[in-house]
């Protein structure tokens, strides 16, 4: 039984919030379920399904998230470190270079390309930034939507009293690091999905609780189990002020379109289903009334006495019947009305609309334009709305990476070694610890260093890299690397607007400061010779050049120097041409 200093009182109030929390959050996994089921109806039909249902399905939605998917991908967030004051420059660069390796062990680019899938399919994703409690190593990962709950009528996560997240954790694994408890872990767990409205079960494998909870500005971590605590924070010595100390919910979410007073939000499906059901239904209509009309059909009476098979065989001149001459009429069929065709045209560009999903996104245009400039023009114009979403996407980025440098802060104690790519290209290799983040020399307590997280998009556009690599050589045309002209060149790369515009004002600094101390050098003058050096005195040197009676083809002139003259420096030279 628990004996630690959590109340038996604090312990139901905590498991009477969690059942709240589910059950608030219910009609949302509900809503998310119907919504998965039609996206897969979209594209998990079978051939005979295809073959045996005239029922036709339109993909559009799942071309505008997986467009929209790769849009994210290709603006790709990259976090730039700045300090806030002169003392912290140094932790600043050195953390510019870090936090992209931490992520990288994390495997983040890879969780980021599936949580923007998510939340364009839902409308929202979660990260989880932890630290391991073995290695201490900063982990991200990403929550499944049936496996957290939280306070559903507050705007931000970090609002809600409890925040729970539940686990599937293999039974020998929670016997080895809870031997006390290992009664508790038998059997397997129970675990609610998106993809099925009832729970499955993974085999040997228990349900473990975490719940976070802030305390007196602190945060405490309470692991329960069977609605037992197995273990608290609280309880733990090192852990006085609390679990992490930058005090947040170790949750970020990234919502597509914000639900008010809910920190979830609803996603490209939500908006979409009814103008996507309503062309499938278009569809079906026109390819029926299509498919009846392209195959002669008859009426025939019961009594009429055709030879179906002599009917049926389109190589016989005559078939034979009995009976009245009217025992086969033709079903005359009608035609599919133009206007019906038109309105479904109408209804898919009014759900491109609504998805902000156009044709010359996707690099189809209309009207004659084929310059690849003038595509790229529509486009950027078109992306509106998705640099809206990426900013959405940046500012939970932001809070990521506030949270691993808080995570480094408090647990790199000791100098770890990290590899990088520099500016160059070159594998290069830093040491980091938590110390560099003191200033001044104080504690780490007393006086942190504190920085401004600056996020940019890692453009993996094709066009966006033409159009960077053109602006640098038009510069270069126009003579703005002129070292002679830094100043005005300086003048005007500042009032550009392109990406990369700051390392290219560095690198003309550099080059400008390059340039100075070469002039300087040459501008010094020649040291006189010390006291009582000889002079160096050029040696007296007259010549005289003959010409030789030689072919004309084959002339050379002949040198004659004064008398004593070293000739050890002079050759002859051939002089083509004639004289």
């Amino acid at each position: 039984m628990y004996d630690g200093v959590i109340t038996s009182g604090f312990l139901t109030e905590e498991l009477e919030a969690l059942s709240d929390y589910k059950r608030d959050k219910e009609p949302y996994l509900k809503a998310q379920r119907d919504n998965d089921r039609l996206y897969k109806s979209w594209y998990s039909k079978s051939v005979d399904d295809i073959d045996n249902n005239l029922k036709c399905t339109n993909s559009l939605v799942f071309s505008a998230i997986e467009n929209a998917v790769a849009t994210a991908n290709e603006n790709y967030p990259m976090a730039d470190i700045l300090e806030r004051d002169e003392d912290s420059a140094d932790a600043a660069e050195a953390l510019s270079k870090i936090v992209p390796v931490v992520l990288e062990y994390s495997g983040f680019k890879k969780l980021y390309k599936a949580n923007m899938r998510s939340k364009h399919k839902r409308g929202t994703a979660f990260y989880c930034v932890t630290c391991n409690e073995e290695t201490e190593n900063v982990d991200v990962r990403i929550l499944d939507f049936c496996d957290v709950y939280f306070d559903m009528h507050v705007d931000d996560v970090q609002d809600s009293k409890f925040l729970f997240i539940l686990s599937a954790i293999d039974n020998d694994e929670l016997i080895r690091r809870f031997p006390e408890h290992r009664d508790m872990f038998q059997g397997d767990a129970a675990v609610d999905t998106l993809e099925q409205d009832s729970s499955f079960r993974i085999k040997n494998s228990t349900v473990i609780t975490d719940c976070y909870y802030k305390r007196n500005g602190a945060l405490h971590l309470m692991k329960i189990c069977d609605n037992e605590i197995i273990a608290a924070t609280e309880d733990m010595p090192g852990y006085e002020n609390g679990l992490y100390d930058h005090g947040l919910y170790p949750v970020v979410v990234d919502r597509l379109y914000p639900i008010d007073r809910c920190p979830l939000g609803f996603g490209m499906i939500d908006i979409a289903k009814s103008t996507q059901l309503q062309i499938d239904k278009l569809n079906t209509a026109i390819t029926e009334n299509i498919m009846v009309n392209s195959k002669p059909r008859y009426l025939a009476k019961r009594n009429g006495n055709i030879d179906e098979a002599e009917f049926r065989d389109i190589t016989k001149n005559v078939v034979h019947y009995e009976g009245e001459t009217a025992a086969l009429v033709p079903i005359v069929g009608k035609e599919v009305n133009a206007y019906y065709i038109s309105h479904r045209d109408v209804v898919k560009d009014e759900l491109k609309e609504l998805l902000a999903n156009r044709d010359f996104q996707q690099g189809t245009t209309m009207g004659g334009v084929t310059a690849a400039s003038a595509i790229q023009v529509l486009q950027q114009a078109g992306e509106k709305r998705s640099r809206l979403m990426s900013d959405d996407s940046y500012d939970a980025f932001r809070d990521i990476v506030y949270m691993v440098i808080e995570l480094i802060r408090q647990f790199y104690k000791t100098p770890r070694s990290f590899r990088f790519t520099d500016d160059r290209g070159r594998k290069s290799f830093i040491s980091f610890s938590n110390a560099m983040l003191k200033k001044n020399g104080a504690e780490l307590d007393d006086d942190p260093a504190e920085f401004d997280i600056d996020i940019v998009p890692q453009k993996e556009n094709p066009f966006s890299r033409e159009a960077f690599n053109n602006t640098i050589l038009t510069l270069w045309q126009s003579g703005m690397f002129n070292p002679d002209l830094f100043d005005s060149a300086k003048v005007a790369i500042s009032s550009m607007q392109f990406d990369g515009k700051e390392k290219l004002l560095g690198s003309l600094e550099d080059m400008h400061e390059d340039y100075m101390k070469k002039q300087q050098e040459a501008a010094q003058p020649t040291a006189a010779p010390a006291p009582g050096t000889p002079a160096v005195v050029p040696t007296p040197y007259t010549q005289m050049i003959e010409p030789l009676s030689v072919p004309a083809d084959d002339m050379t002139q002949q040198i004659t120097p004064a008398a004593g003259a070293d000739m050890s420096q002079y050759v002859q030279i051939p002089i083509t041409g004639g004289m």
